[in-house]
């Protein structure tokens, strides 16, 4: 089976969380007091879109998206509608110094010289990740400096991969986390409200189909052309 990937469609969202999810895990003696704390790989982004009110169209439009999810099974395009502005300067034509980085950091080239190029909580897009800026990068007079981030790099770089700044391009692939969602759009209203979805960074994944037999075997009684 294909997995496909829709933009998210463009309608008003009232409230929008959109933040780094980290997978940590602390455990406390009862004893001594002693704290036991596990970091495992595979933060990812975790978002959640709000609809106050949706129009009648508005409501169709989210409805036709969800739909061609098929519950989890393809993807989101989706954006922070609460981050419209960086705060760094961006300048330059900025591209990844070196294959092979990963990681929480990276180096970079082709910045605009001896500018705060990058601020703490910016964003950009290296490969297919969104990725968050944790402390801010000055370029140094050959316009290089290193990106420092608080969601991992996964992916592996190679020299001269674009960093990508553009407010409009910085989006995630997420999947649908609770498909019965679609319960909250149920009907054809005037006015939609009160409408929630949750989504997750779509990293790996496993697709099991399963066959309704009696379906199957009905299907092929039918189509049969000794039975025709």
């Amino acid at each position: 089976m294909s997995v496909l990937t829709f933009d998210f469609p463009d309608i008003p969202i009232s409230k929008c969380l959109f933040v780094p999810a980290f997978t940590t895990d602390m455990q406390m003696s009862d004893v001594s007091g002693h704290e036991h704390i596990t970091e495992n790989p595979g933060e990812r982004w975790v978002i959640q879109y709000h609809f106050k009110v949706l129009t009648l169209d508005e409501g169709k439009l989210l409805k036709q998206h969800l739909g061609k999810l098929r519950g989890s099974v393809n993807k989101s395009r989706l954006r922070d509608s609460l981050f419209t502005t960086q705060s760094g300067t961006w300048g330059g034509s900025p591209v990844i110094d070196g294959a092979g980085q990963y990681g929480l950091y990276a180096d970079v080239r082709g910045f605009t010289p001896n500018q705060v190029v990058a601020d703490a909580m910016d964003r950009c897009v290296i490969g297919t990740q969104l990725m968050e800026i944790s402390d801010q990068a000055t370029a140094d007079g050959t316009g290089r400096t290193r990106l420092y981030f608080t969601n991992e790099l996964r992916e592996l770089t190679t020299d001269g991969m674009a960093v990508i700044s553009d407010v409009s391009s910085l989006r995630t692939i997420g999947r649908w986390t609770n498909p019965s969602q679609i319960q909250q759009l149920s009907g054809n209203r005037r006015l939609y409200r009160n409408i929630t979805l949750d989504f997750v960074k779509a990293i790996n994944f496993t697709i099991t189909t399963t066959v309704n037999t009696k379906l199957f075997v009905a299907a092929t009684l039918f189509s049969s052309p000794a039975l025709i």
